[in-house]
This record gives structure tokens, sequence and C-alpha cells, in this order.
């Protein structure tokens, strides 16, 4: 059984502006999850221990995956980098016992940022 890690709480009013209610506002990752990030995006687990919570819990922006239902990229900005954590969404249609997840967590460009505002929705943007 998978470990799981939780992460703090998100800000659910932006997303339930599209979703509709979510079944908990807890955001967790499991122990595969943080093995596929350190063996998938090798480069950016540094990053993902130091801002991973951070980046969910209080995003720069928040962007609706159109492909993948109930998925949102939860962006951060550093100063010379983005840091996109992707986030299964835990809807009213899911399972009881599910929590928000983290699927994986990896660095972003500015040019590949701008790309997936353009071919998604933003749902919420800091000012």
């Amino acid at each position: 059984m998978a470990e799981v890690i939780i992460l703090g709480k998100l800000n659910t009013q932006p997303l339930e502006a599209e979703f509709g209610k979510l079944k908990t506002d807890e955001i967790v990752v499991t122990n595969e999850r943080i093995e596929h990030i350190r063996n998938r995006h090798p480069n950016d687990f540094s990053l993902f221990e130091q801002y991973g919570a951070e980046t969910v819990v209080n995003p720069d922006s928040i962007i609706k995956d159109c492909k993948n239902n109930g998925t949102v990229f939860m962006v951060k900005r550093l100063e010379k980098t983005n840091l996109n954590g992707v986030v299964r969404l835990v809807l009213n249609s899911d399972a009881e016992n599910l929590k928000n997840s983290i699927m994986t967590f990896y660095r972003l460009r500015d040019k590949n940022l701008k790309k997936i505002e353009k071919n998604n929705k933003v749902l919420y943007k800091k000012e």
C-alpha cells in the first residue's frame, strides 16, 4: 500500500469555480509518486523536496489541464525558472477515500508555460 504524505491544504475557491465542490481540500503525495519524480525528473527532485508543498499550497498560477479530467497545473515562479506540480483533484464523482494528489513535478521554461496557458484555461493567476 502506498504511503501518503500530507503536504497541506489547497485554496479551493478557483478550483471549485471550475470543477464544482471538491471532496477535500487536502493535498497529498504518495511514496510511489515521489519515486516517479525522483526517477523521471532527477534534475528537478531537489526542487520538489524544497518547493513541492509550497508550489501546490500557494501557487502563482493554476491552469486547467484540458486533456485530463480533474487535473490542473499548479505553477510556482522562481527567479530563473517555473515549477509545475501536476495535481489530480478529487471531484464529487470520485471515490470517497481519495485525496487531491501530486501526479508529477518538474521545471517548466517560460516558453512552455506560455504554451500551456495558451492551450488550456487559466483558473487563477497571482497579481
